[in-house]
């Protein structure tokens, strides 16, 4: 494009969203997962923790309303299912 000239391609608006309160704890358990695994290949959480007993002891307390089985189970799910595509 030479001086002067002007681009044909037209702006978009940016359009932000807001997560949800339930989006964000899904989010954060995805990232708690995540780490109970990390934390589990080196050694450093106990072999009797379950990843739920991670997730309940280390979730924070203004998502504890949002946290169940069924949005754990979820997330859980959707990473095992998609490995090659997340890594």
């Amino acid at each position: 494009m030479s001086t002067g000239q002007t681009s044909k391609l037209k702006r978009k608006p940016i359009i932000h969203m807001v997560l949800t309160s339930r989006e964000k704890t899904a989010i954060i358990v995805s990232h708690l997962v995540s780490l109970y695994s990390e934390k589990m290949e080196r050694g450093k959480v106990s072999n009797s923790q379950s990843v739920i007993d991670f997730i309940i002891k280390n979730i924070p307390q203004e998502h504890k309303p949002d946290i169940s089985i069924d949005l754990i189970d979820d997330v859980f799910n959707f990473i095992s299912s998609r490995p090659m595509e997340l890594s």
